[in-house]
């Protein structure tokens, strides 16, 4: 009886947790790491799970991190009524947020919690009359460069009340820039304002917070599906390290019988060979010195999720379970589990011993392991007399090798060809080698087993393995970037493009909105076919896009302009485009690697995410009408249009028509109505469209008849078969 009370306490509790929470949100989609940012901070289960997203995964579909909390800790602290709490803390956790008491956005005078700020407007992205690009301005949107400290494309900003009385400033900041277009950098201030709740009257003006700790734990999903099989690891704890950071990559199972390291899918290709993590890039030494402290964060450490007192916000949980949370800012996990503390780390701080070197073969073999894993930093101790403040920045970052290079490399693996980077190397079966600690103390994870030769396992797993050094070359330079106060060299704003399809060509034209940067140089047109990100379908590599013209500076076409004809395109194929603008570099200040270059504006911003294909002229006689594929079988995906699932095209039509789509028992399935003047007709217009009833119902097997009929009443029949 007493569990089945606690659970439907625990059940009301997140009720009321759910229904006190309507966050709102703005995405940042300038470069390859996508993410929504939301009004309050949170980044937890209730905001909506994955919510960052990288461009490795079949065009931003799958996401990189599972949730993330947030919380902040401080002890005798005492509220308006003069209550004394030995400890008190707010926040957002990662299973839940309160808003209404806890952590609460606040509003401008036009009722608007959070605001986008672009430096260039979005250029508008139009294929055959199609708008793709995202509506803008939306509430809170606006194009405003002054409002964005440094060069970022993007700016998300928010305020934030806690019922601490602490108020965080956040600002969220995106490059589409080469070189830093694969993290997004988190600036958050934290000001003892004494401002308890929505209201402006400060009910706790006088407070001094005392010993205050700010916590962030991420779950890392992505890298170890299936079964959230993640490794966790840690730098940045020695004096001599030269980063800060918590990250994430794959791991293994117990029960899978082949080296799964990168998760290659059964073509070779590989599916998760990405790290992630979390960067500190900057953190106060204290309210007074505003200089970068190098031993925050003073805690890192690993656990499971699900404890409540981690998981839930605040007023979910009991003084002692808040008491627990405080201890673990300031001391990790060892008091609470007893994981062991690293030795000669910085003095007076607690850093657990990283997962992946405590000593376990599997994830689930740690004792403390339930259901997944997170990872945790606190930053802390520090003092906020009424008015003080303190500054932590970090940034949320992913690294891999190319989508390319995991195909190569994972084509190799299938083959079992497969050859280490220059950077490893193979001796009588002493491997010298980059690979995580785990497969270095246990070389077995990468034996011959029922798919591959050990050594042939661990040529793949060496080329998973230099994700690691992406992932900590883009943290430098997002910590390089941060110390330039985000002025870092930008190229010219992208343009604007318009593509038609037409019957001998496909025309693609842009916009001049580049040619206002002082250096802008040219323009160049790349070309992708099947897909405009990066998938593999049917034993095809698709997204790659390739340069098909250039003009401008130091090209072949130095006469700069505004459209290119593609004819090369080939009938029956699907193009997708993007058009850069590039500068000549004279503006540009040395970049990362100290070198002064042309910079050229991001692939994201104007890529054409629907198809652009040769059409036909119009047909001379009804008679030609044709239906292809006829019969359409969905098992025969070689002979259907390449990267365009369950498309039926019909062909040799007049230039104005309708047609209408019958089962063979009379019933009208769908109506088209052709109105572009060329000869060809989709069966739907984008790829979730295709092969659909008017009600969105996927047609089933049978014979259909097609129906065409032109303005002035001409009419014919075309029977054409599916096969499910």
């Amino acid at each position: 009886m007493k569990k089945n009370i606690v659970f439907l306490i625990l059940i009301f509790s997140l009720f009321i947790s759910e229904f006190a929470y309507s966050a709102v949100y703005k995405m940042i989609r300038v470069g390859r790491f996508q993410s929504r940012v939301y009004d309050l901070g949170d980044q937890g289960k209730l905001a909506g799970n994955n919510k960052f997203w990288y461009y490795y995964f079949d065009g931003f579909k799958r996401a990189g991190v599972f949730n993330a909390g947030m919380q902040m800790g401080t002890r005798d602290w005492t509220d308006e009524y003069g209550t004394k709490w030995p400890v008190k803390i707010s926040g957002a956790a990662a299973g839940g947020a309160d808003e209404t008491v806890n952590t609460m956005p606040v509003k401008d005078e036009n009722g608007i919690t959070i605001h986008k700020y672009m430096r260039y407007n979005p250029p508008s992205i139009i294929v055959d009359g199609v708008i793709l690009n995202e509506p803008f301005p939306l509430d809170g949107d606006e194009v405003n460069p002054d409002k964005i400290p440094g060069t970022a494309d993007v700016m998300v900003e928010s305020w934030i009340r806690t019922s601490m009385g602490v108020t965080i400033h956040q600002r969220v900041f995106g490059w589409s820039q080469t070189n830093h277009d694969d993290y997004l950098i988190y600036d958050w201030t934290f000001i003892n304002t004494g401002n308890i709740d929505i209201d402006d009257e400060k009910e706790l003006p006088n407070q001094t917070i005392k010993d205050f700790y700010f916590w962030r734990d991420n779950i890392f999903q992505a890298p170890g599906a299936p079964g959230k099989r993640v490794w966790y690891s840690a730098y940045g704890e020695y004096p001599s390290d030269t980063l800060r950071l918590v990250y994430a990559y794959s791991a293994r199972g117990r029960t899978q019988k082949y080296d799964t390291f990168g998760l290659p899918y059964g073509n070779g290709y590989l599916s998760k060979p990405h790290y992630q993590g979390q960067s500190t890039l900057y953190a106060d030494k204290s309210v007074s010195d505003h200089s970068d402290d190098p031993s925050q964060p003073q805690m890192t450490g690993f656990d499971t999720p699900e404890l409540h007192w981690l998981k839930f916000p605040a007023e979910q949980n009991t003084p002692e379970q808040h008491a627990l949370l405080y201890q673990t800012m300031r001391l990790g996990f060892n008091p609470f589990d007893g994981q062991p503390y690293m030795e000669n780390t910085y003095p007076g701080t607690h850093h657990t011993v990283r997962m992946d070197e405590q000593g376990a073969k599997f994830v689930k073999d740690l004792p403390w392991w339930v259901w997944r894993a997170t990872s945790a930093v606190a930053f802390g101790p520090y003092t906020l007399a009424p008015g003080d403040s303190i500054r932590i920045v970090w940034a949320d970052v992913e690294g891999s090798i190319s989508p390319e290079k995991a195909w190569e490399i994972g084509k190799a693996w299938k083959k079992g060809t497969c050859k280490p980077p220059a950077v490893c190397s193979w001796n009588d079966g002493q491997p010298d080698d980059n690979l995580p600690p785990i497969y270095q103390a246990h070389p077995d994870l990468y034996a011959k087993d029922s798919k591959s030769t050990a050594f042939n396992n661990w040529a793949k797993d060496c080329w998973v393995a230099t994700g690691k050094d992406s992932l900590f070359r883009n943290s430098r330079n997002a910590l390089w970037n941060v110390q330039k106060n985000y002025n870092i060299p930008i190229p010219p704003p992208p343009p604007s493009i318009e593509v038609k399809s037409l019957s001998d060509r496909v025309l693609i034209t842009w916009g001049d909105e580049s040619k206002a940067a002082l250096d802008f140089a040219g323009y160049r047109v790349y070309r992708s076919v099947g897909s405009p990100y990066y998938e593999v379908k049917n034993g095809t590599f698709r997204g790659k896009f390739n340069r098909i013209f250039e003009c401008g500076l130091g090209t072949d076409h130095p006469e700069v302009v505004q459209s290119y004809d593609d004819v090369t395109a080939e009938r029956g194929k699907a193009y997708y485009y993007y058009v850069t603008a590039f500068d000549d570099g004279t503006q540009n200040d040395p970049g990362v690697n100290g070198k002064r270059k042309s910079l050229e504006s991001g692939k994201y911003l104007n890529l054409t995410t629907r198809p652009a294909h040769l059409t036909r002229a119009p047909g001379n006689s009804l008679s030609d009408i044709r239906v292809v594929p006829n019969p359409f079988n969905v098992d025969a995906a070689k002979l259907q249009y390449p990267g365009e699932k369950d498309k039926i095209m019909f062909l040799e039509l007049p230039p104005i028509c309708t047609i209408r789509i019958y089962s063979e028992s009379g019933d009208l399935v769908k109506t088209l109505e052709h109105t572009n003047g060329s000869g060809d007709e989709p069966w739907g217009v984008l790829s979730q469209e295709q092969s659909v009833t008017e009600t969105g119902q996927v047609i089933v097997s049978g014979i259909y008849i097609a129906y065409i009929e032109t303005p002035d009443g001409e009419s014919t029949f075309v029977k054409f078969a599916v096969i499910r």
